[in-house]
């Protein structure tokens, strides 16, 4: 099984692609922001003062370089803002919530892509986690 390729196809069928967000995307980030929030308080508190039209366009952005370390094994410029800002001395994102997050990322992809199965979570898995443990890292 090509992981990558399995990803790329459930990407492409929950998120679209291009420069912009797709009416696809708009669901399927604004799903994962609910089921995100839902897991915990100390998610939503994280939350309390955003403006969430303007964090699902952060998060397509963030996932798109999170996809980009995976691909590269490096960070760029972004990611690296990305972890600074999410940093223990900034808005203090305690490295187990990125568990949660990763949780209700494939929780959304479950509940969204029709295609779902035991090996696409795992690719999704293998795609996602190098940049959450580089944002881990950097707490």
């Amino acid at each position: 099984m090509n992981f990558e390729q399995e990803f790329e196809e459930s990407y492409e069928r929950l998120v679209g692609h291009g420069v912009g967000i797709t009416a696809r995307g708009q669901r399927f980030f604004t799903r994962f922001y609910e089921n995100f929030l839902a897991r915990s308080p100390r998610i939503k508190d994280h939350f309390e003062h955003t403006d969430m039209s303007k964090q699902i366009i952060v998060l397509q952005k963030a996932m798109y370089h999170m996809i980009s370390f995976y691909l590269l094994h490096e960070p760029n410029e972004l990611l690296e803002r990305v972890a600074a800002s999410h940093s223990r001395a900034h808005h203090g994102i305690e490295p187990e919530l990125y568990d949660e997050w990763l949780e209700a990322l494939l929780l959304t992809v479950e509940q969204m892509d029709p295609d779902y199965n035991r090996d696409l979570r795992l690719a999704w898995q293998i795609v996602m986690m190098p940049g959450i443990l580089y944002m881990q890292r950097h707490y």
